[in-house]
């Protein structure tokens, strides 16, 4: 319970500090406008945690109980002071606002809050830091020093790195909600020369986690302290969703910095409160008395953080090395026999991650070697085998790659959390679908899923704007937003848009590797109507045209080539390279019909003159039609562009039943249409070619198209590819369409007959 008499401490101090703001407070406590609760009740349970409070112009103002514990006075001091630059900004704002976006609003109001608390320590402080004002240092990934890059629960990227001191993370921390950490600590840190021992979870900017670490003794017996730890919780409760999976996070940067760089310590121990005791029981901690916990072996979700961390650019050190090896031969042995333990998923889930290593070999060594010694023991260990072996980073010494295997799949399962539980024609059920395809006996171990991570922000603005990504992040967490009449977002949409990019991108580096021939990526949401700077027709990232680009900037591929084969014209995709030479974009789709673009004088701009190429068909059009439009139009483009690599948006809503598509494409058809792009890309790109699906909105039409479609993928041999008959090769009365374009293109494109 904070009394009136803590308050009344709190103000003077700040008084003593900044007369102005003192002053204003001591009116408002003064006015009863600062006050503690009329009934004096204990603590109470907060989201996050036991707190007290009191009350701020009407408005009920929580503060940790352990921050109090902690910090006692202090901790009010800067709550006041915060509130009162809230409140400042508020009349401010209130004066000259009339409308608009009322996040934003919020967003400034606490930004005015931060800024007052961060002003008011520095006015405490005599001996200040310097260059406050210097931008976040994000380390390179091969920079040397004690950092790791490594991605959080939902794949988002993040470093483990020491806290930068500069202004703008004194904001963010000012500005969020940290247990153990604000401003006025960290300064102290600075002062006694403690900050270094300060690390911080960074993503995309932003602080997410901080902990305190403190070494104990030099000599072998050396032991590493937790001495504080803290996420970043939501301000927003009842419209934010907090990232997951940072706690775990900084675990695993606590052991790859114990490994690396104080090899001398025996273990990390920490003293937790009870309410914690869970969480560290499930990473590995032993209790070795009331509330002291120290972790020797990790266990449950921390192994795979730790996998994901020692995946770094750097050559490891040689402790590092070889504690790693030791955990993966641990775990390895714990999978003997079927059992009942309620961790083998994680277990695996941490071999699966060092078998798809990037950059270091040794995590995929270790573990293939370990599983092929003890694979009569272990149940998985003949899936994990083939998993290493087809679609990671390591071979069996004197075995070859089946050539069956010739086909990467793109099939997470968080996909269906986009539009979870929400009526759209765009829903999971669509995912589910095409996963039903995938699983047919036909097809069944001729593909291979691959692993995948989300796509980082620095690759999004390969195509999209930073207003408009900005835009679209700030659904995050939310329940619903409406972005146009027909693309909406909920809660994990941002989240899932990313990992589907990022997806592409994983499937384009296997096929790229030679792990594979060809790929298809079965992703949500769409892609090929979103534009650089808006969201439209259910698309919000446009996975294709960042894969071009991933192919360029990644892969140093000078020519791509795009076709887009669905019943709707990928405006989004035309957009992003009407002024590029660098990528041919071909798309068949029907006409007139959404998005109302896609006519034959769409030919591009400037140097793109002549790269896009449109191929409006009428409603109805059916096998034949595009079976003729591959055969006389795209096959001869890709003869004459020559492309380094071809990539099919692929919509399943030529379907004839389709409920928007209009068309009357076949379940055949789309084998035929398949089989022939696939024998263009073996005649002109080695063929490198790779599948992105777009739209389709009848289930059955994407499980029976999408059957034979894989049928056609998983094929050999293409050499006798089914195309257009005798009689509709030379009929071009069937295809005015056709003759049109060529007349158009030719000038373009000598290559087309």
């Amino acid at each position: 319970m904070i009394r009136r008499e803590q308050l009344k401490m709190a103000i003077d101090a700040i008084y003593a500090v900044d007369r102005e703001t003192g002053y204003g407070l001591r009116t408002l406590f003064d006015d009863a406008r600062i006050a503690v609760p009329a009934i004096e009740t204990a603590t109470v349970r907060s989201e996050s945690g036991w707190a007290v409070h009191y009350y701020f112009d009407g408005q009920r103002v929580d503060i940790p109980a352990t921050a109090m514990v902690a910090d006692g006075i202090a901790t009010l001091e800067q709550s006041l002071v915060f509130k009162w630059g809230e409140l400042r900004e508020k009349q401010i704002c209130g004066e000259r606002w009339t409308a608009g976006d009322l996040g934003k609003l919020a967003g400034a109001i606490r930004q005015a809050g931060a800024a007052a608390v961060v002003a008011y320590e520095m006015r405490r402080l005599g001996n200040r830091p310097a260059d406050l004002d210097a931008p976040l240092p994000i380390p390179a990934c091969d920079d040397r020093g004690p950092h790791f890059c490594g991605s959080l629960a939902n794949g988002q990227p993040a470093y483990f790195m020491p806290l930068p001191l500069n202004r703008q993370m004194l904001l963010q921390i000012a500005g969020q909600r940290f247990e153990f950490f604000n401003v006025r600590y960290i300064l102290r840190c600075w002062s006694d020369r403690s900050l270094p021992w300060i690390y911080a979870c960074i993503s995309r900017h932003q602080v997410l986690g901080l902990v305190k670490l403190r070494l104990h003794g030099q000599a072998a017996a050396a032991r590493l302290e937790i001495k504080y730890i803290a996420r970043c919780r939501p301000q927003y409760d009842d419209t934010e969703t907090p990232a997951r999976g940072i706690g775990t996070f900084l675990l695993a940067g606590c052991w790859m910095l114990w490994h690396t760089f104080y090899p001398q310590v025996c273990h990390i121990f920490l003293d937790g409160e009870v309410g914690a005791r869970r969480f560290y029981l499930s990473c590995g901690f032993r209790e070795q008395r009331l509330c002291r916990y120290v972790l020797k072996s990790p266990q449950g979700y921390l192994p795979a953080a730790i996998a994901d961390l020692a995946d770094d650019r750097r050559p490891p050190a040689r402790h590092q090395q070889e504690r790693v090896q030791a955990l993966i031969e641990t775990t390895v042995k714990g999978l003997y026999g079927l059992g009942k333990n309620r961790q083998r998923h994680l277990k695996l889930a941490f071999i699966q991650r060092c078998l798809m290593s990037r950059r270091q070999p040794y995590p995929a060594t270790t573990a293939l070697a370990l599983l092929l010694k003890h694979q009569a023991r272990i149940p998985e260990a003949a899936a994990l085998i083939d998993l290493a072996t087809r679609t990671g980073k390591v071979r069996i010494a004197g075995e070859s790659a089946d050539a069956k295997t010739t086909i990467l799949v793109v099939d997470d399962a968080r996909f269906a959390l986009h539009l979870e539980n929400i009526f759209h024609l765009e829903s999971p059920k669509r995912f589910e679908a095409f996963r039903r395809a995938l699983s047919h006996p036909s097809v069944l171990g001729r593909w291979h899923s691959t692993p995948i991570a989300p796509a980082t922000h620095e690759q999004l603005l390969w195509v999209h704007t930073p207003a408009y990504l900005d835009r679209l992040e700030k659904t995050a967490g939310k329940q619903l937003v409406t972005l146009d009449l027909d693309t909406q977002t909920t809660a994990h949409s941002w989240e899932v848009a990313c990992l589907a990019v990022g997806g592409v991108f994983r499937m384009l580096d296997g096929i790229c590797d030679g792990r594979a021939r060809r790929g298809v990526a079965a992703v949500r949401p769409p892609g090929h109507h979103a534009e650089p700077d808006r969201a439209m027709g259910f698309c919000l990232l446009n996975n294709v045209a960042l894969a071009a680009r991933y192919l360029q900037n990644s892969h140093h591929m000078a020519r791509i080539m795009i076709v887009d084969l669905d019943a709707h014209h990928g405006n989004g995709t035309q957009t992003a390279f009407y002024e590029d030479d660098s990528v041919l974009f071909v798309s068949t789709h029907r006409f007139p019909a959404y998005p109302g673009t896609g006519s034959i004088g769409e030919i591009g701009s400037g140097p793109g003159r002549g790269f896009t190429v449109n191929i409006p068909l009428g409603k109805g059009a059916g096998d034949r039609d595009f079976t003729i439009v591959v055969h006389r139009l795209i096959a001869p483009l890709a003869r004459g562009f020559r492309p380094d690599f071809m990539l099919v948006s692929l919509g399943f809503d030529l379907y004839l039943n389709d409920r928007l598509g209009g068309m009357q494409v076949t379940p055949k058809g789309y084998g035929a249409i398949t089989a022939m792009l696939i024998q263009a890309a073996e005649q002109v790109c080695h063929g490198r070619i790779a599948f992105v699906l777009e739209g389709g909105y009848s289930v059955k039409g994407i499980e029976e198209c999408g059957l034979c479609f894989l049928q056609q993928l998983c094929r050999l041999d293409h050499e006798d590819a089914p195309g257009p008959d005798s009689k509709s090769r030379n009929d071009r009365k069937t295809s005015p369409v056709v003759s049109k374009v060529i007349e158009v293109q030719r000038p373009f494109w000598p290559s087309l007959a």
